[in-house]
């Protein structure tokens, strides 16, 4: 029965997951929401620093709810975007399908750790 049947009607099935275009677009979206961010931190950065920094000023700075916020949602959203640009690396460029299981594990593990690390010391300092 299967000789009746078109290309396209046999090829169906066989290709990506269907994931690929929504990957695509998260690496983009969260790589451009970091550039704003990024320049927002940066440039509030160099206006703490203008002067000579005290570790007092940096806890209120760091403490202050927006620069806080900023701060976890700039790492957040690296964490993220890290992890997406990483695993499609290793998804696309791993063949050994027991390392490529470990090494995923790994960095899902270790982005999610310095995440967690991160954002409880920025939330310690702002209470």
């Amino acid at each position: 029965m299967s000789g009746f049947s078109s290309p396209i009607s046999r090829a169906r099935n066989h290709g990506a997951a269907a994931n690929g275009t929504r990957e695509f677009l998260w690496e983009r979206l969260t790589a451009l929401a970091l550039i704003p961010l990024g320049v927002v931190l940066f440039v509030e950065l160099l206006g703490l620093t203008a002067g000579g920094v005290s570790l007092a000023e940096a806890r209120a700075w760091l403490g202050a709810p927006v620069s806080g916020t900023l701060l976890i949602l700039f790492f957040n959203l690296a964490m993220l975007n890290a992890y997406l640009c990483s695993r499609v690396l290793i998804e696309d460029y791993m063949h050994a399908p027991g390392l490529k299981l470990l090494v995923l594990t790994s960095l899902t593990g270790a982005l999610v750790l310095l995440d967690v690390v991160v954002t409880m010391s920025v939330l310690q300092v702002m209470f």
